[in-house]
């Protein structure tokens, strides 16, 4: 497993002005706290879509859509705006936790000393 870094690797959430509309793009970042995304995939995926509907936006603004990467398109800016801060509370809320326990984890007693520290 790679070595944890001081501070979570945050999936990254962008709100890009695509002519004269809005899309939302977010990526996870490749670390080990993502795991928790790919874990959690079937509850993200769930709260992505149900934030989804509950902002009005139509199913087929969706390009592609997952717990760990996605875009949404075709979106007015506020809508835009609105969709990207629900998306990284959850999600950096998640990779955050995840960075959390796994830094608990490396400081236990007997993994410290089976990394030879």
């Amino acid at each position: 497993m790679p070595p944890l870094t001081k501070s979570p690797a945050l999936p990254k959430i962008e709100v890009v002005q695509d002519r004269k509309s809005f899309k939302v793009d977010w990526d996870y970042q490749h670390a080990p706290e993502s795991d928790a995304l790919f874990e959690n995939r079937e509850f993200l995926e769930g709260y992505i879509l149900g934030a989804i509907d509950a902002l009005g936006i139509s199913r087929e603004n969706i390009s592609c859509l997952s717990a760990e990467a996605g875009t949404v398109k075709s979106l007015p800016q506020e809508l835009a705006d609105r969709l990207a801060e629900l998306i990284k509370h959850k999600l950096h809320s998640v990779v955050t936790e995840a960075h959390r326990c796994l830094a608990n984890h490396a400081k236990l007693p007997h993994v410290r000393l089976a990394q030879g520290d």
